[in-house]
């Protein structure tokens, strides 16, 4: 990777010969260009001022891979002063590098002005949140880039300091394992993209403007300012319209809540809610939110917050939810690589499901809860009913023990037994329960599983009479 990330730098958008050719509009290094869906192409606009005098024409040569792909030529007119030049050639959306080289021609001879290569088609995804979604190598385990890949690129810099975000103007090879800085996605996010990256061979571009320990007031639009380069907001906008791919993110990626324990759940939703309709606004092409439901660690327990955020899709159809159940490798609030690898495999098939057309049986889905109701007159069982009525439910051995009947009630789960879409849990007593809520734990433990492992959402809902 090294040495791809040398000779993009080699490859940097200057004249081999000095002011011959002003660029006023054009490709650097390494850049991910958004294809048009329809075509499955982009177009790449190169214009500016030929600035030295005498020349005839000026050629554009496009290379795929090495191998011509495009050609065109324009004459130079020198009537108004330096001659200008506009070039829109196309390129194709796959794992293809194209270069890019700009000719002038005099008395027949031609001689090159400009070479820029590594430049790709594809899609492009945000990320935000929080600590789990900055998403480093917390463990110190060398282990989150594993799937690096040329294919997986981002622009500029992560970092909180404004100066530092506004020098770093070049794409980088996406790092999963530094935090704050060039290029970096975060583990789950650079494992999420490499997936797609691969089944679909297409190359992605992924920015992450996540900062640690936030609440999600502070992740708010400085209507004002939009770019305001002190919020966590501006800082993703900018490098987003820097990149030039503002205007065609297809999906943005949010890890979020564990500092909004204290928080009103109605202040909760009421901020995010704003902050999606800022998104929309803001990256009109998004077509989906893919939201992780937060677990507990990190200093929170507020389940109506989680509850929020397993029933957001209900409210919001451009929203999917993710869990963060399941997973062992925590430790109590981050999780190790293992963990955030499992979270960038669920994301990917998330991602392919609600945007590349994959279809998943409803088997497979994280386990979601319909509702739960009391099925003897002695209201001493419950039955939970999850919304994929034939989904095979799996039970670690005192998973029960993790579910409770609210504030002031003295009767417990004692034990739970499973059928398809369905949990029957018998409990210690007749009870005057009004709900029930499955919390999780931090660390490992028992979970409810679907029969791929991917853990159900915790809840807390009302018992249906």
């Amino acid at each position: 990777m090294r040495f791809l990330n040398f000779v993009w730098i080699l490859g940097l958008l200057t004249p081999l010969l000095p002011a011959q050719i002003d660029i006023e509009e054009g490709p650097i290094p390494g850049r991910l260009y958004s294809r048009d869906l329809a075509t499955n192409q982009a177009v790449v606009p190169i214009s500016g001022k030929v600035v030295v005098p005498n020349c005839d024409r000026i050629h554009l040569v496009v290379n795929q891979d090495g191998i011509p792909w495009s050609s065109d030529v324009a004459n130079l007119d020198y009537s108004n002063g330096d001659p200008p030049f506009v070039f829109k050639p196309t390129i194709e959306a796959g794992l293809r590098n194209y270069s890019f080289e700009l000719l002038l021609e005099s008395g027949g001879q031609t001689q090159r002005a400009i070479f820029v290569d590594h430049i790709v088609c594809g899609d492009v995804f945000l990320i935000n949140g929080q600590s789990n979604a900055v998403a480093s190598d917390y463990h110190n385990e060398g282990l989150g880039n594993q799937n690096q890949t040329p294919w997986v690129r981002s622009y500029g810099s992560s970092s909180l300091v404004e100066q530092e975000v506004v020098s770093d103007a070049k794409w980088h090879i996406a790092d999963g394992i530094q935090v704050y800085a060039s290029g970096t996605v975060g583990a789950w996010g650079l494992r999420a993209a490499s997936l797609i990256s691969d089944r679909f061979q297409i190359p992605i571009g992924l920015l992450n403007g996540a900062v640690g320990g936030t609440t999600v007031s502070q992740h708010a639009r400085d209507d004002i300012q939009p770019e305001n380069l002190s919020t966590i907001y501006g800082r993703l906008l900018y490098r987003a319209r820097e990149a030039g791919i503002d205007q065609t993110v297809r999906g943005l990626l949010w890890h979020q809540g564990e500092s909004d324990g204290p928080t009103p759940p109605a202040d909760y939703i009421a901020a995010w809610r704003e902050l999606r309709n800022d998104w929309l606004y803001d990256y009109p092409a998004l077509e989906h939110l893919f939201v992780f439901q937060v677990r507990r660690g990190c200093g929170i327990s507020n389940m109506k917050i989680r509850e929020i955020q397993r029933t957001c899709g209900d409210f919001f159809s451009d929203v999917t939810v993710l869990p963060t159940t399941g997973i062992n490798e925590h430790d109590g609030c981050h999780f190790t690589y293992s963990g955030y690898r499992r979270m960038g495999n669920w994301m990917a098939a998330a991602i392919a499901k609600r945007l590349y057309g994959v279809t998943i049986s409803d088997k497979k889905l994280p386990p979601n809860l319909k509702e739960a109701r009391f099925t003897s007159p002695t209201h001493d069982e419950i039955e939970l009913v999850f919304r994929s009525t034939n989904q095979t439910l799996v039970l670690d051995p005192g998973v029960e023990s993790y579910m409770s009947l609210g504030a002031g009630i003295n009767e417990s789960v004692v034990s739970a037994s499973t059928s398809p879409g369905r949990i029957i849990l018998t409990l210690s007593g007749s009870t005057a329960a009004t709900e029930i809520i499955y919390r999780g734990h931090m660390g490992a433990g028992p979970w409810i599983k679907n029969s791929d492992g991917v853990g159900a959402f915790t809840f807390r809902v009302p018992i249906i009479p």
